[in-house]
């Protein structure tokens, strides 16, 4: 171990050690918030450094359609009602996609995962039911509006102007029966509810 030099220390003290003294005399306030102040900074970075680890390793661990399983879950199934009919046709195929690879890996593993695999299922149907109960009902919302006021401009069916050229040519033609059907193929509604809501 290396010898420390005592004289230069001491001599160090004695010549700046009263002006020091004074001085965190006179600011002990402001030098307290300080040494509080780093305190917090240190624990802050060590906290930052810990989530980004765990983080890390969440991601390492976890497979990537369970992640994604948490994020419907989290923030994508809450904000269901904000999106457009191009996001939620979006979001419904992935989910149709994520069970199209669970029956898939049903099919390729051993009977021995059947109760995970239909846990899995079970939890992602459930999401799915849940937008296309969304889709329908916004479908349904919006089509009521445009029924009601034929120079309504949607939103929600931006990019699908087909359907909606569709839709507006059917009140037109005050095709009663057509309009129903289309409404009862595109909105899982019963007719008895249709009628009542389009009837002119």
């Amino acid at each position: 171990m290396a010898k420390l030099p005592i004289k230069p220390i001491i001599k160090l003290a004695k010549t700046h050690g009263p002006t020091v003294g004074k001085f965190v005399k006179e600011n002990w306030k402001e030098i307290s918030q300080g040494a509080a102040f780093v305190g917090s900074a240190g624990k802050i970075a060590k906290d930052f450094r810990k989530n980004r680890k765990e983080s890390e390793q969440y991601l390492e661990k976890n497979h990537p359609r369970k992640i994604r399983f948490h994020q419907y879950k989290t923030s994508i199934l809450p904000d269901l009602h904000n999106m457009n009919r191009f996001e939620l046709f979006k979001a419904k195929l992935e989910v149709e996609g994520f069970i199209a690879q669970i029956k898939q890996e049903e099919e390729k593993e051993a009977g021995v995962k059947k109760p995970l695999h239909s846990k899995r299922l079970k939890d992602w149907n459930d999401i799915l039911i849940q937008m296309e109960a969304k889709i329908a009902a916004k479908d349904y919302q919006e089509y009521i509006m445009m029924y009601n006021n034929p120079s309504y401009q949607s939103e929600y069916f931006k990019g699908y102007e087909r359907q909606l050229e569709k839709f507006r040519n059917m009140v037109e033609n005050q095709d009663n029966e057509e309009l129903y059907e289309y409404l009862l193929t595109h909105t899982k509604r019963s007719k008895e509810d249709i009628k009542l809501d389009f009837s002119l």
